[in-house]
């Protein structure tokens, strides 16, 4: 019934031919279907007669309502009858098409077979992690800063105050567009705005209104780049940032667990800057073992591979910026990159990620790294605790993810699973 050849780049060709009752009985449907809503002059609509009905209904429209009925269940019968699993999507040709007969030609990818280089006794290298006290100062800084209040201040404004402006721009005598605000917060000195524009603002009082003149840099928006703009300001008002003092009332009311005084604090902070420093060298290790095995190890992707997994990226992200209320063409035209170098620099990611995924994959596979459903109750116990929620509301969310949640789960234990081996089985 069907033809098997294989091709390159883990793609087979399959040649099928439909059955040809079940094509006849698909034509005389499609013919059935367009008959419903064919008008001829002197006869109610769906009840031309098929002699005359067949004078009106050009073939070719019989045709294409027909294989649309036929080939979804021609191709599952090729995948079964070769057991054939798709890895991308597959494209097809109709090879043979008449009254008579239908033939398909489908080109089928499946998951890449993946000859692995060495893994296992690599001199990579661990590097060790050591938290410095400087580190630990800064941390406490940034601490105090994410604390801090902002306090009306009486006047002129100076780098590191927050003011409250309305702005609206114009290059020339006309406004443009995204450059108009209300009752806008912005820190002086904090590089939000172009260059420039927050040092003007400095010497400023509360009840200002004034003029801003500024050049929009070489790589900006292409509507705005290198152009001169004037901003009309009007200053409503000025806040200063009071930091809170290092002290034991202000650690406590960071609210710590069995952290009460600066000792304490440094202790937690040690602690976690260690953790952080730990999960980034993992993630170096692992990064660094990957692109050995990327490169010893023997891949052969089909483009249509990469196509799939470009696509999929493409429109995630560009489901990201809509919820920001961007387009992709406004995302371009703002970071100033065309679409030919942000499409190359997706295709380029989307390589390194799917052989990475094929070589965690074939790892997994000769090691037997099997998650059992014990594996993944222990880690909805473990979620269900971190958050404080109850298991069972834990398991009810995965299960009603459209994506199949438990199963992503298991597949990232999985993952996980692997990567320790890869850390466990190295130098």
């Amino acid at each position: 019934m069907s033809k098997l050849t294989k091709l390159e780049n883990s793609q087979y060709e399959v040649i099928y031919a439909v059955d040809p009752i079940v094509w006849r009985d698909a034509q005389n449907k499609a013919f059935g279907k367009l008959s419903k809503d064919l008008e001829v002059k002197g006869f109610r609509k769906g009840n031309v007669p098929e002699a005359i009905a067949r004078q009106h209904i050009d073939q070719g429209r019989v045709f294409n309502e027909a294989i649309g009925t036929v080939i979804n269940d021609a191709f599952l019968k090729a995948l079964e009858e070769h057991n054939l699993t798709p890895f991308a999507q597959p494209s097809y040709d109709i090879t043979k098409l008449s009254d008579t007969e239908l033939e398909f030609k489908f080109i089928i990818t499946v998951q890449p077979e993946v000859e692995l280089g060495q893994y296992k006794n690599l001199d990579i290298g661990h590097k060790e992690v050591e938290v410095s006290e400087e580190q630990i100062d800064l941390k406490i800084v940034e601490l105090r800063e994410q604390n801090a209040e902002l306090v009306a201040k009486e006047g002129a404004a100076e780098l590191g105050d927050s003011v409250v402006i309305d702005f609206k721009g114009f290059v020339g005598d006309e406004a443009f567009e995204g450059g108009e605000a209300t009752n806008y917060s912005l820190e002086l000195g904090s590089g939000s705005f172009i260059p420039g524009f927050e040092e003007q603002l400095v010497g400023k009082n509360a009840g200002d209104e004034f003029d801003i003149n500024v050049t929009f840099p070489e790589q900006y928006a292409e509507s705005l780049a290198g152009k001169d703009a004037r901003f009309e300001i009007k200053l409503h008002e000025i806040k200063q940032k009071v930091t809170p003092k290092l002290s034991d009332d202000f650690i406590q009311q960071l609210n710590y667990p069995n952290v009460a005084t600066e000792l304490d604090l440094r202790n937690k902070l040690r602690d976690d800057l260690t953790k952080e420093g730990e999960n980034n060298e993992r993630s170096r290790y692992i990064d660094e073992v990957l692109k050995h095995l990327r490169e010893s190890s023997k891949i052969e992707l089909a483009p249509s591979i990469i196509d799939g997994e470009v696509d999929h990226q493409l429109h995630h992200f560009e489901q990201q910026l809509a919820q920001q209320g961007m387009t992709l063409e406004q995302y371009l035209e703002f970071s100033n990159t065309d679409e030919e170098e942000y499409t190359s620099k997706l295709r380029e990611d989307a390589e390194i990620n799917m052989k990475n995924f094929l070589i965690l994959e074939q790892i997994a596979e000769e090691e037997n790294i099997e998650i059992t459903d014990e594996i993944v109750d222990f880690e909805l116990a473990k979620i269900a605790m971190q958050y404080n929620m109850e298991e069972a509301q834990v398991r009810e969310i995965f299960a009603n993810e459209q994506q199949g949640g438990l199963e992503r789960l298991r597949r990232e234990i999985r993952r996980t699973h692997t990567f320790d081996l890869l850390v466990n089985e190295n130098n």
